[in-house]
């Protein structure tokens, strides 16, 4: 691993877990060091770990102003989606719709600093029975939309600057059968009693259970790494939240669950991710091992290149050509050279991805032809 990754796993651990001065044997290259920080959504740990550095390894004023420019924009951002959250929230009760919130202000709870994570957008779990009204109700002038889209997992919408995804669903697997458990198991754990209740902007929200978070954060980190691309944001988010939440977790049910949904694998890869290079303590994640050390490892040296969401990788720096059907076959290619470089780490997740990156890439062609 080269020097500065290593430095940024350190200030990334000194966030989350407190300052350790031993840390850091010499001062940084702090360009490369931010710049790999930026590429990972980190910015905001960077940000609350430097003030614990010895002196001599802290930033130039220059680069420490910046730093403090970030916070301060992070902090603004959290204000505004936490905002965004209490409206959402106050609007769909007022319609009797029952609604969950996934990720992003929900799992910042979960921080040291919950101001320290970087924010992204809402996604706000509706069910499919409140999915058409919900976006009749956030759509007004496009009555027709909701009809149009109601087959989607989730419907994405801007507003107030803030992206917004409301959610038919929490996810789909790859499998029918699998995918069909997923459903009936995601319902039972979200249109149920069992929803944890905290505050966000002066409004009581709904999250998820902790027995469905623990696996669903997982699982949606370990899509997004197979189909595209993850940030150790998101590990840092799953990281955390066992962390605050191990103790409230069945690890007799869980293990079920992932044997049922075939994510055991994808569990115990990123528990590895988690425990030997993000400083979660083994005890604190729920079947734990060293099986797949090596696979963690290789799962980590793929985020460093590529970083968040896949959006830094050489791949993407090319240019897509013009005309859509020119378009279609460059994202297919690059898409597929990308699943064969990760084919090694979980094969079999790789291939069904592949598989339903090329259904739903012909589809998406024939849809435009027509």
């Amino acid at each position: 691993m080269k020097n500065s990754q290593e430095i940024l796993l350190k200030l990334i651990r000194t966030a989350l877990w407190g300052p350790d001065r031993q840390a850091l044997q010499s001062p940084p290259q702090w360009d490369k060091v931010l710049l790999l920080a930026g590429q990972q959504t980190v910015l905001g740990l960077v940000a609350e770990a430097v003030p614990s550095l010895p002196e001599q390894f802290r930033p130039d004023p220059q680069t420490m102003n910046r730093l403090r420019g970030v916070a301060t924009n992070i902090c603004r951002s959290h204000s505004l989606l936490n905002r965004k959250v209490a409206d959402l929230k106050t609007c769909l009760d007022s319609h009797d719709m029952h609604s969950v919130l996934f990720k992003g202000q929900g799992v910042a709870l979960n921080y040291p600093n919950p101001l320290s994570r970087q924010c992204g957008d809402i996604d706000m779990y509706v069910g499919e029975k409140n999915f058409e009204k919900a976006l009749r109700i956030l759509l007004p002038d496009s009555k027709d939309r909701a009809s149009k889209y109601k087959h989607l997992k989730h419907f994405n919408v801007e507003q107030d600057g803030v992206h917004l995804e409301i959610h038919r669903i929490a996810e789909i697997l790859p499998g029918l059968r699998k995918d069909r458990l997923f459903q009936k198991w995601t319902l039972q754990h979200l249109e149920s009693d069992r929803v944890d209740k905290v505050e966000i902007g002066g409004t009581s929200v709904n999250l998820p259970p902790h027995q469905f978070n623990c696996l669903y954060i997982m699982n949606h980190a370990w899509h997004h790494f197979i189909s595209g691309g993850i940030g150790l944001r998101q590990l840092c988010d799953w990281t955390m939240f066992l962390h605050r939440h191990h103790a409230d977790i069945d690890p007799a049910v869980l293990e079920h669950d992932l044997k049922t949904f075939g994510l055991t694998r994808a569990w115990k890869i990123l528990a590895g991710v988690a425990v030997e290079f993000l400083g979660l303590p083994a005890d604190e994640c729920p079947l734990y091992s060293a099986e797949f050390s090596s696979k963690s490892s290789q799962v980590l040296e793929v985020i460093w290149s590529e970083g968040n969401f896949g959006f830094h990788s050489k791949d993407r720096k090319k240019r897509r050509p013009d005309g859509h059907f020119a378009g279609k076959l460059h994202s297919f290619i690059m898409g597929s050279r990308r699943k064969v470089r990760i084919f090694t780490i979980s094969p079999s997740d790789v291939f069904l991805s592949w598989i339903y990156y090329f259904i739903r890439g012909m589809a998406n062609v024939f849809v435009k032809v027509k």
